[in-house]
């Protein structure tokens, strides 16, 4: 029997996660290489995220694994972290390999201290669009969906990356991102653990694969 407390909403200061469109938690862990596989408890492992989040030593170590939500895998922690430049092209590598294998596969970064968001979707092997608000160079892809509706909003009707960052186009949308945070695009292309829908059943603890990783730099404390 897995263990099925009640399960509170998944938040961290820095909220990092991949989506994977499958209901097979174990083949996820499986072609994801996770190890060292564990059990825990909802409100443990919700903790856990938070504190793997704010962790300077070994953040890119340990990954949490939920059961399937609303048809999605998803496995979380600063491992997926898409701004961390020293890890962007292995885990936009590894979301490829993953879409194409599963079909969908996604990456998502939120701050709840406002200093950064980012998104890679991909489906079929294919990557449909990164961006990455912190290094918007990195850039693949062309906005669609919600990120092209705000962007029109704003009145921005290129790419937010080619946009002069001295304008006052660039200016307007970076000072909230244009609300289109990586919660936002979460919620229409795929799953948003910040509101998803309480359920039961294995939250996982692992190992993540290691990979070489220079030290990540702090981003401080929390406000």
């Amino acid at each position: 029997m897995g263990i099925t407390d009640s399960a509170p909403l998944i938040r961290a200061c820095w909220l990092s996660w991949l989506a994977v469109e499958s209901t097979d938690q174990a083949e996820v862990v499986k072609v994801l290489g996770l190890t060292d596989v564990r059990e825990t408890t909802w409100v443990d492992g919700v903790e856990l995220i938070d504190e793997v989040a704010h962790d300077e030593e070994e953040p890119f170590s340990t990954v949490v694994v939920t059961p399937p939500l609303q048809g999605w895998t998803l496995a979380v922690g600063p491992y997926f972290g898409l701004p961390s430049p020293q890890q962007t092209e292995h885990i936009t590598d590894l979301c490829r390999e993953l879409s194409a294998h599963f079909g969908k596969a996604q990456l998502f970064f939120h701050s709840e201290q406002n200093d950064g968001e980012a998104w890679l979707i991909a489906e079929g092997g294919r990557i449909l669009r990164r961006w990455i608000s912190e290094y918007p160079a990195l850039a693949l892809g062309e906005p669609f969906g919600v990120e092209r509706r705000l962007l029109d909003a704003y009145g921005i009707t290129g790419r937010p990356e080619d946009l002069d960052p001295t304008g006052d186009l660039a200016g307007d949308w970076t000072a909230t991102w244009g609300d289109c945070w990586a919660t936002t695009v979460a919620d229409e292309c795929g799953i948003n653990p910040t509101t998803a829908a309480t359920v039961t059943g294995r939250l996982l603890v692992a190992a993540a694969p290691s990979f070489d990783q220079p030290h990540r730099p702090s981003r401080g404390g929390c406000r």
